[in-house]
């Protein structure tokens, strides 16, 4: 059994007439029957039909019709989100491929729809991430989704990923060794013992992997937090007739880590964009633009992309003439890049365009990445490096008030002179006695300072190493109390300066 996820229209047109006559119904009625058609035979309707139709698009189709007439099967679970009121209808398959003259040409299956209410917000956030295609058709195939989506049918709650084998160990070393193990990114994070995904975490989480004879697939470093990945074992040269080949990978097609940082790390990589179709009013267009404060839309043809619309483009139509709908004003062959291009590689072409849209796994529109965006993402962790720079200056200042340059020389911290004190360093200045007295900080222990300084130091050095996971709220509380902290020290250095001798 398997589950796909069928639009009914990009408006929606066809949700209700789906509902009512219990099918679920796809576009191209201008290619006809495709009863008994092979992939190829779909291929060669379609571009009998659209002559001018690039290649991409062409195998776009192919691939969406041929899912639809062939790889569907009666039992099947079909899942329609609808445009109406934001909800789902799920429902069963109940016939083979169907082509209806009578009803201006519509390809068919037959389906039960059990229900069309559910709350998109029931669903949990991997699986819900998965009907963020453009497809009219398209398999939802991972997390689990067929069982997921039939406990949902009937009523009950989404469960969530399936796991085999019941919790979680305590750490990556204590995973089976004979079988894969389905959890999140951010379970494996947990088994490691990190927060954050880093060049020096990923390579601890990879060696200890590896240690174990395991890999995740795919990559630590390619899915979202909440994602699903599977960790699963190695098999090593003289195994293969012992395991089971499609559960295991061998050590020659081991899953490569990802180097560098990937294009689908950013979250508008990922998120589908907004788009119009090339009969849509330029009006439209407009409106859906300045609303949204977008400078572009992709144009999309049944989950393909054809086209972009932008401020430029529509300008430009104007000077030659009146267009009035989207296909009058859209410029074709829009940059594109792969989800798993490094980002610095396509920066340039990022800054000349102003934009690029994202490939997904099915060659349909998977985001898009503006220079607003990589100003965003590259940007978001300039705040907490304010807040410990601001911390290393009230620190130094407060310690260069009652100590002196041999006061450090003599402690641990191993340095001369309080100018080339580190945050690192600050805890061993704290260590020596004589030091911590003359300091006279009240109202916090020395355990406790210490604890924070080395804490901070650790998220500064994490923060030196670029993460596509944002830092953690208890994170960002212990960087503003510390900072509360040293701003009450430096007030009470203030008052006793200003009080006469």
């Amino acid at each position: 059994m398997r589950a796909w996820m069928v639009r009914g229209g990009r408006k929606g047109q066809r949700e209700q007439a789906a509902l009512s006559a219990g099918r679920a119904l796809i576009g191209w009625s201008e290619v006809g029957d495709l009863t008994n058609l092979s992939r190829e035979q779909i291929r060669e309707a379609l571009t009998a039909v659209h002559p001018s139709a690039s290649n991409y698009l062409i195998g776009n189709w192919t691939g969406q019709l041929d899912r639809f007439v062939n790889e569907m099967q009666v039992g099947d679970i079909v899942v329609m989100p609808l445009k109406s009121d934001g909800a789902l209808a799920i429902g069963t398959v109940r016939s083979d491929y169907g082509f209806d003259e009578h009803e201006h040409g519509e390809h068919f299956r037959s389906v039960a729809w059990q229900r069309s209410d559910v709350d998109r917000a029931t669903l949990r956030h991997d699986l819900r991430a998965s009907l963020g295609s453009l497809l009219t058709v398209c398999e939802l195939a991972r997390f689990g989704a067929v069982e997921r989506l039939m406990k949902v049918r009937d009523g009950r709650a989404d469960p969530g990923p399936s796991r085999d084998g019941g919790p979680l160990p305590a750490s990556i070393e204590e995973l089976p060794s004979d079988k894969p193990t389905p959890m999140t990114v951010r379970e494996l994070l947990d088994l490691a013992g990190v927060d954050r995904r880093t060049a020096q975490t990923v390579a601890q989480i990879d060696e200890l992997l590896h240690k174990t004879g395991l890999t995740s697939v795919p990559a630590v470093t390619e899915a979202d937090m909440d994602e699903q990945i599977v960790v699963t074992p190695i098999a090593r040269r003289g195994q293969h007739d012992q395991l089971d080949a499609g559960t295991f990978l061998t050590d020659e097609n081991e899953a490569e880590p990802a180097v560098g940082y990937r294009v689908l790390q950013i979250p508008s990589a990922r998120r589908a964009p907004v788009s119009v179709s090339r009969d849509d009013l330029i009006a439209d267009a407009r409106t859906a633009m300045l609303e949204g404060n977008y400078s572009q839309l992709a144009v999309v043809e049944a989950g393909g992309l054809v086209g972009v619309i932008t401020w430029e483009s529509i300008a430009i139509a104007h000077m030659h003439g009146k267009p009035t709908t989207v296909g009058d004003a859209m410029t074709t062959s829009p940059p594109t890049v792969a989800p798993y291009a490094n980002v610095l590689d396509v920066v340039a072409q990022i800054e000349s365009s102003g934009y690029v849209f994202v490939r997904g796994e099915a060659n349909e529109i998977g985001g898009i990445v503006t220079i607003a965006d990589l100003t965003a993402e590259f940007g978001r962790d300039r705040r907490p490096l304010v807040m410990i720079e601001e911390i290393e200056m009230r620190m130094r200042r407060a310690v260069r008030l009652r100590l002196t340059d041999a006061d450090v020389e003599r402690s641990p911290a191993n340095c001369k002179t309080i100018g080339r004190l580190t945050l690192g360093a600050y805890p061993y200045l704290f260590d020596d006695d004589l030091n911590w007295e003359k300091l006279g900080w009240v109202g916090i222990t020395r355990e406790r300072l210490r604890s924070l300084v080395t804490l901070i130091a650790d998220v500064r050095n994490s923060l030196m190493h670029f993460s596509p996971d944002p830092l953690p709220d208890d994170t960002f509380a212990k960087l503003e109390g510390t900072l509360r902290l040293l701003r009450a020290v430096d007030s009470a250095r203030s008052r006793r300066s200003e009080s006469p001798s």
